[in-house]
């Protein structure tokens, strides 16, 4: 059994990303194995994937491994299932991140949405009231951070508001988990002022796709 403090955890943006590179194939495999003609990826790259016919995969930011010259390892991703990954799931594009920068003074966290929602039916004869689960609201973070307009992230996260495509969020936890997410960024960089407290600014991250933890 584990519990951890969420205390000292460096959240990051990706805020440079290389030329696109085809991906035309992800097996049924644990992970998967993406092809990609001469695609260059070194084993700890991260990638942004996008164009994906899955949701389960577009918009998510994964770790390269089992790199090849024509193929590498959606490190952490089971794409086994059929089912949920059918034939043809995996064709669209990956991006390097090359380079991301760190948001600092951070004095809140918050996590909203992935509430299960339910269709609610009764039979006539018996007027019980049953239920089945139907999709889970949108899942978002959102930082709190003091505001400097002089620190790097907040032009940073202007340039990701305006761009309106998902970036990567990455998330350093103090016992080196790190989680990264593919999010569409909300910023306007406007200072908020309450008298006696730091003035604050408020960054907002919708979730593109489900988090990957490494």
């Amino acid at each position: 059994m584990s519990a951890y403090f969420p205390n000292g955890t460096i959240f990051a943006i990706g805020t440079a990303y290389a030329a696109t590179k085809t991906i035309s194939a992800v097996s049924n495999a644990n992970p998967g194995v993406a092809t990609s003609t001469a695609h260059g990826y070194t084993d700890a790259d991260i990638l942004l994937l996008a164009g994906m016919p899955s949701a389960k995969l577009d918009g998510r930011v994964v770790r390269v491994s089992g790199s090849a010259t024509n193929s590498f390892n959606l490190e952490g991703i089971n794409t086994t299932s059929t089912t949920l990954f059918p034939t043809g799931f995996g064709v669209g594009t990956a991006s390097k991140v090359t380079s991301f920068v760190s948001l600092s003074q951070i004095t809140d966290v918050q996590s909203s949405g992935g509430e299960q929602q339910f269709y609610q039916w009764v039979y006539l004869e018996d007027g019980r009231q049953r239920q089945r689960p139907t999709f889970k609201n949108a899942r978002a973070l959102q930082l709190t951070l003091d505001w400097d307009p002089t620190l790097s992230w907040h032009q940073s996260l202007l340039d990701a508001d305006a761009a309106q495509t998902p970036y990567a969020l990455r998330a350093t936890l103090p016992n080196s988990t790190v989680l990264y997410y593919g999010v569409y960024v909300g910023f306007d960089g406007e200072p908020a002022m309450t008298i006696n407290e730091n003035i604050k600014t408020v960054a907002s991250f919708s979730l593109a796709s489900p988090h990957t933890r490494y």
